[in-house]
């Protein structure tokens, strides 16, 4: 870039775009306005698929916990090795903290996803059209 090429520069953040007859709106505005509902699409999907896989992992890790209760409770104890109390309360805690960080993120998604008043995803099978 040579010295010519910086003198129209504006200070980062500060770019504006001129119209004629019309107000200075900054480029953000500008962008902002380009917004497609396409690109509102893509971070609801985004949102929802992080939302599922938050669930997934505390459902999991859930699973653990109680299935390794059940079969220290009741298992035979010749198919099954008897747990710990340690490791069985490292995995409730697991699911414990895998829950309340779900929970947090898939609450800070959603009010993301209302701030940028994107719609929810649906998804439905394609319906036959009545005759």
């Amino acid at each position: 870039m040579g010295e010519d090429d910086k003198e129209g520069l504006a200070p980062r953040g500060q770019e504006e775009e001129r119209r004629p007859g019309g107000p200075v709106v900054p480029i953000v505005g500008a962008v902002v306005t380009k917004t497609s509902r396409f690109s509102r699409e893509v971070v609801a999907t985004m949102i929802a698929l992080a939302s599922t896989a938050f669930g997934v992992v505390a459902a999991l890790a859930w699973n653990a916990a109680i299935t390794a209760w059940f079969n220290n409770s009741f298992g035979n104890e010749a198919l099954t090795q008897a747990i710990p109390a340690a490791k069985l309360s490292a995995l409730f805690i697991y699911a414990l903290v895998a829950t309340v960080v779900g929970v947090v993120v898939i609450v800070l998604l959603g009010r993301l996803a209302a701030r940028i008043n994107a719609e929810p995803v649906e998804f439905k099978y394609p319906v036959a059209p009545r005759q």
